[in-house]
């Protein structure tokens, strides 16, 4: 009976083409390097930093360092970093440096990324900007809102005390 070894490359390929593999416990894009998987600074990558398993992922899967990590620990060597889910750093300090959408990343379409049973990253950002738009229009309150209708308590009812005849109601 084969023994499962984390510290093996176990790929999972989706029309022909490497979808993702697997290598110590955590899931990388299918032209993530690998020596770069097997190789993370003490304190980087998605095992060891919050911000690169956040913010360098898609689909579920590991794409590339945060900003942070990618700046001070890699000094741009393994790309500019994500500040959010699938967006690059695009800092002008971090321009000279290669971006993995033009390196490891080329040819790739996000959907070819990863797997959306895992997480669906393009769902996940619209819900986020649907989220946050509803929060700004809650926010904006207007001053006086013309469509507003105002309540009272009064038990005396609407008309006039002519009797007449005529009661304006």
């Amino acid at each position: 009976m084969a023994q499962f070894n984390p510290q093996e490359f176990v790929y999972h390929y989706r029309n022909g083409k490497p979808a993702y593999y697997s290598y110590d416990e955590e899931l990388y894009c299918g032209t993530f390097p690998e020596d770069w998987a097997e190789n993370h600074c003490p304190g980087t990558g998605p095992k060891e930093c919050s911000n690169c398993a956040f913010y360098g992922s898609w689909n579920g899967v590991f794409l590339g360092y945060c900003a942070n990590c990618a700046a001070y620990e890699y000094n741009g060597e393994r790309g500019r970093g994500f500040v959010d889910c699938g967006k690059e750093n695009d800092d002008d300090k971090m321009q000279h440096f290669p971006s993995a959408f033009d390196t490891y990343l080329s040819d790739i379409l996000p959907d070819d990324v990863g797997d959306k049973d895992f997480m669906d990253s393009a769902k996940m950002m619209m819900i986020e900007e649907a989220n946050a738009y509803i929060e700004a229009c809650e926010l904006e309150e207007p001053e006086d809102d013309p469509g507003e209708v105002g309540w009272s308590l009064d038990y005396g009812g609407y008309g006039s005390n002519y009797d007449g005849g005529y009661d304006s109601y």
